[in-house]
């Protein structure tokens, strides 16, 4: 049987986190997670807090968050909030959604800029959920990010 240690030498880079609700209103966090560079798998929580992946992907994390979106929508499939990105140097006015792994990025550095990989630019993040950030605490200490 494998355990949490041995699953979390597996685990791969948490990209996005996205939030379901089950039998009677508990919610449940799905995790999504880059498998490889064109292929990313969501996945949830079993009651022994392994991941089990699902049989949702996409070879983009656009397509993979749209295809839970349908594939988790009779189960109110929400993301979770971790604020807005910003370009810099020149800052953009409105920002968009973060990523998971780039409010860490975010707010893991000291002054809250890091490098976006897949931009090519310095960027930044701003106004995360408590909730996001609890999670995030949480996932680094069992060492899942």
């Amino acid at each position: 049987m494998m355990t949490a240690t041995d699953q979390n030498k597996k685990t791969k880079r948490l990209i996005h986190v996205g939030i379901i609700e089950e039998k009677k209103g508990k919610l449940k966090y799905l995790f999504l997670r880059e498998i490889n560079p064109n292929l990313f798998q969501w996945s949830k929580n079993d009651v022994s807090n392994l991941e089990i992946e699902t049989d949702v992907f996409g070879i983009t994390i656009e397509e993979a968050i749209s295809k839970a979106n349908s594939s988790f929508k009779d189960q109110s499939f929400r993301s979770l909030n971790c604020g807005f990105r910003y370009t810099l140097p020149e800052r953009d006015e409105h920002g968009i959604n973060a990523y998971f792994f780039q409010m860490n990025a975010s707010y893991a550095s000291s002054n809250g800029v890091y490098f976006d990989e897949i931009l090519g630019n310095n960027c930044f993040v701003q106004f995360a959920s408590i909730d996001a950030l609890k999670l995030c605490d949480l996932l680094k200490q069992e060492n899942r990010l």
